[in-house]
């Protein structure tokens, strides 16, 4: 038997965000661990694209809490959540790739 405690690289509870009287998470809460990898489908505005964006810090939720890494990101100031931006991928639904751009330079293009 592993003694050993795994802890979620992700950790997200009770995720609440509401546009109005639009709730759009209700209570939203999971845990990623290394290694897993991670879908979100359901049908047009779920709320998939605002727990992602709740998740890498471009939206602020109502309430709930998030964890990556080890890290409450409600407490971060913005160069450590630019830091930690840098180890999170992400691809939302809409054109990921800049058709002026080579695959090469698309690849590339982050990392400036």
């Amino acid at each position: 038997m592993n003694t050993i405690e795994k802890h979620p690289v992700i950790k997200i509870e009770n995720l609440k965000k509401s546009f109005g009287a639009n709730e759009v998470l209700r209570g939203f809460s999971m845990n990623l661990y290394q290694g897993e990898n991670l879908v979100l489908m359901g049908k047009s505005g779920c709320g998939k694209s605002v727990m992602i964006r709740c998740l890498i810090g471009l939206m602020q939720p109502d309430s709930g809490y998030i964890e990556i890494m080890g890290n409450d990101i409600s407490k971060l100031n913005q160069k450590e959540f630019d830091n930690l931006r840098t180890e999170i991928g992400f691809l939302f639904q809409g054109s990921a790739l800049y058709d002026s751009m080579t695959v090469r330079e698309n690849l590339e293009f982050p990392l400036r």
